[in-house]
């Protein structure tokens, strides 16, 4: 197992997407900490001091959640799409094992993408709440909190990248299908019954990082759902990988 691992992350220290994907990380977190602020009407230090302000400005750091499934996807799928998938069983025969190995990988790549997300949007609101005269009180629940849902996030959806990377063997199919799911798909359904669809795990995540929305799920919960739902779908992932015919 520790020669799978070490394997592992060399290929991932060694494929340039992965270090794309990170350096997209840090833009999507600094662009998705200043739109709020920017946008916002009132930036006197009473409103940027609020709850919903300090959130607002925190959920920047989503963006280590989402191209961290990209990552997992190409991890997985990538196997199948460049034709190493069948040395990589015949060097491993347990094909469970290898699995693992990825799924605990890209679980800590995803912390890795997790925190450098927070950090970018934590030095974006400190320098924007110091160009404003008002010292951003990182001791606040709203601020670390945030942060800290959105690194959970983040490592549980580099499990999700591969589940989902396992079950379609199509790091295309499986990118465009995961993010329609979850920008496009849930969303619609969650406007259309709060109730009901805050069950989805893509809105269960959305209440895991805290973002400042109606109707979320409270976070013990979100969390019970998310990982009830990435664990069936890495169940159904690891079925199709065991019975896929890799030899031909």
């Amino acid at each position: 197992m520790n020669a799978l691992a070490r394997a592992e992350w060399l290929r991932i220290r060694s494929t340039p997407t992965y270090w794309w994907l990170l350096l997209g990380t840090v833009a999507i977190g600094v662009l998705g900490t200043l739109a709020p602020l920017i946008a916002a009407k009132d930036n006197s230090a009473s409103a940027l001091l609020t709850e919903q302000r300090l959130r607002e400005a925190m959920h920047g750091a989503a963006a280590g959640s989402m191209l961290v499934v990209v990552a997992g996807i190409i991890g997985m799928a990538g196997e199948w799409r460049f034709g190493q998938v069948t040395q990589a069983f015949l060097t491993t025969p347990k094909r469970r094992r290898v699995m693992t190995t990825k799924l605990f990988s890209h679980v800590v790549l995803g912390a890795v993408f997790g925190l450098v997300a927070a950090i970018a949007t934590l030095a974006t609101a400190w320098i924007w709440y110091r160009s404003e005269g008002v010292a951003l009180p990182i001791g606040r629940t709203a601020v670390w909190l945030t942060l800290l849902g959105c690194v959970a996030v983040a490592m549980m959806f580099g499990a999700l990248g591969i589940a989902v990377g396992a079950i379609t063997r199509n790091p295309v199919t499986g990118i465009v299908g995961a993010l329609v799911w979850l920008v496009i798909v849930e969303q619609t359904l969650f406007a259309a019954s709060r109730s009901v669809f805050r069950w989805l795990p893509g809105m269960a995540s959305m209440s895991l990082r805290r973002q400042p929305a109606d109707g979320l799920l409270a976070m013990a919960p979100a969390a019970f759902v998310l990982a009830t739902a990435i664990s069936a779908l890495l169940l159904a992932g690891l079925w199709f990988v065991e019975r896929d015919d890799v030899t031909g």
